[in-house]
């Protein structure tokens, strides 16, 4: 009679979670196997269920010690506890717990999930058994095969194949490493979504921003370029080349860099600066352009020679620099100005055009055009064309001023040596005051050819060719000066501007 009561009280439980108000919950775990179903209410008010415990949800299957399996279709599963959810998902633990109407299981002590080869190991897990993803709050470690991961908190899509790792996350590949704040990454398809601080070091290709979207390349497409976007004091270093910025993309056809561009090499001899960057892979031509406030520019250093460019658009291609509205140039002692500039490196020619000026030492040369070729980043020759004219100091006020059609200048080592005023030449030079007067006297003479020397950048004689005229004669009030006059050398110095707007940035 004992036992046959016994058996009635647990057909009658049975029948209730079969047939009861959690009876849609109950039915979605089932008992496969078990050595003994017993229910003690002096213990829980669940089934209890002991040794070799086999348990059905959906397409997974638990195997266990043993389990407790609520009214309500909850179930409690202790000991050895193993998932198996095809085609090929499995999890470890020492406990699991699973809400049935959610479908989300809790497993805890030494966890270790397994999806396609991608191994995850944590203290506990949260795992949605229809929707095959995975949660954990207090660290894991995860084994991708070429990839070790870790972070504090994160979680694994199965089926989206998506890892989103957070906190003081660290992967590494042989000789890759890459440190996160925050990120997704869709293993199958190399694609990295950056969320917070993030640096990737590799050999050939290193980076760091704040948040970005990348496609890497993967080991058997090493060849690739990453493709997508980054921002936030970017700076990517790809071989011996580094570009920094506010923000970057990369694609198939272009790279693009915007707000406070840093471009340079390691070995610190070429450095390009810019608001916008762009360079085209299809003829890698690149163009960096500049603001109203504060211009583009580049500075390229050979031994102890250094040459600075500078303008609101700087463009190169096949070694071919050109730079458009707001020219400035600097090489030693020679500083000039213009509207426009062409530069061939390979031959060391520089043309510029719009009334270009030129500042050697105290002079200052001028025209339509100037053509100016470098040796050793220094100047050697200058051509200027239409309209030339030189204004080397007389005083503190007024300057000599040789003027032609055409104009040649001779460099030693830099340093201007003499000047060569060809065609309609016309000089126009100050004298001492005559013997008992305190005015100056003004020379003024026509030829068809004015050389100028110079000594230590100072004019130190002049020669006129083919038949000179000319007329000496007293400064008198009210004669017109302005076209004697010297314009102060510049004094901007637009690469140290930038870069300590960089720093302060």
């Amino acid at each position: 009679m004992r036992w046959k009561s016994l058996l009635m009280a647990m057909c009658g439980s049975l029948v209730w979670g079969l047939t009861g108000p959690a009876a849609i919950h109950a039915q979605t775990v089932d008992i496969l196997a078990a050595d003994q179903i017993a229910r003690d209410p002096s213990i829980t008010e669940a089934q209890r269920l002991l040794g070799h415990v086999k348990l059905g949800h959906q397409d997974a299957v638990l195997t266990c010690d043993s389990a407790w399996r609520f009214d309500n279709g909850n179930v409690k599963v202790f000991g050895h506890v193993h998932m198996d959810q095809p085609p090929a998902t499995t999890m470890d633990a020492d406990y699991l717990f699973m809400d049935a109407a959610s479908e989300w299981t809790v497993a805890e002590g030494q966890v270790r999930m397994d999806h396609e080869g991608t191994v995850l190991e944590a203290p506990s897990i949260r795992y949605h058994v229809g929707k095959r993803r995975a949660r954990y709050l207090e660290g894991a470690s995860i084994d991708e095969g070429e990839w070790t991961l870790s972070s504090l908190h994160g979680a694994y899509d199965a089926e989206a194949e998506r890892l989103e790792l957070g906190t003081e996350v660290l992967a590494i590949r042989d000789a890759d490493t890459l440190r996160s704040d925050s990120l997704h990454w869709w293993r199958e398809a190399g694609r990295y979504r950056f969320f917070g601080p993030t640096s990737w070091r590799s050999p050939d290709l290193a980076f760091d921003c704040q948040t970005g979207d990348v496609d890497m390349p993967s080991t058997e497409a090493s060849e690739a370029q990453p493709e997508g976007w980054m921002a936030g004091d970017v700076h990517v270093q790809d071989g011996s080349e580094h570009v920094r910025g506010d923000s970057l993309a990369w694609n198939e056809e272009a790279h693009e860099v915007w707000g406070h561009v840093k471009l340079w090499s390691d070995d610190g001899l070429n450095e390009v600066h810019g608001h916008h960057a762009l360079e085209t892979t299809l003829d890698s031509a690149q163009s960096v352009q500049g603001l109203p406030s504060q211009l583009a520019w580049l500075r390229q250093i050979d031994g102890e020679d250094t040459l600075h460019v500078a303008g609101m658009d700087l463009h190169r291609r096949q070694g071919v620099l050109t730079v458009v509205d707001s020219v400035n140039i600097l090489s030693g002692e020679l500083m000039g100005q213009g509207d426009s500039l062409v530069w061939w490196a390979k031959d060391s020619v520089l043309q510029v055009w719009g009334q270009p000026q030129l500042w050697a030492g105290g002079d200052r040369l001028s025209g339509d055009s100037l053509r100016l070729l470098m040796r050793n980043q220094r100047p050697d020759m200058l051509e200027m064309r239409g309209h030339s004219v030189v204004l080397s100091p007389a005083n503190d006020s007024l300057a000599h001023r040789i003027q032609g059609r055409d104009l040649d200048a001779h460099f030693v080592n830099g340093a201007l040596t003499t000047v060569d005023v060809l065609g309609n030449g016309e000089l126009t030079y100050f004298e001492g005051a005559a013997e008992g007067s305190s005015t100056l006297r003004m020379n003024q003479a026509l030829c068809a050819e004015v050389t100028l020397a110079l000594v230590d950048q100072k004019l130190s004689g002049l020669t006129l060719h083919n038949s000179p005229k000319g007329t000496l004669r007293p400064l008198v009030g009210g004669m017109d000066l302005a076209p004697f006059q010297l314009p102060l050398r510049p004094t901007w110095n637009l690469w140290e501007t930038s870069e300590q707007r960089g720093h302060a940035d």
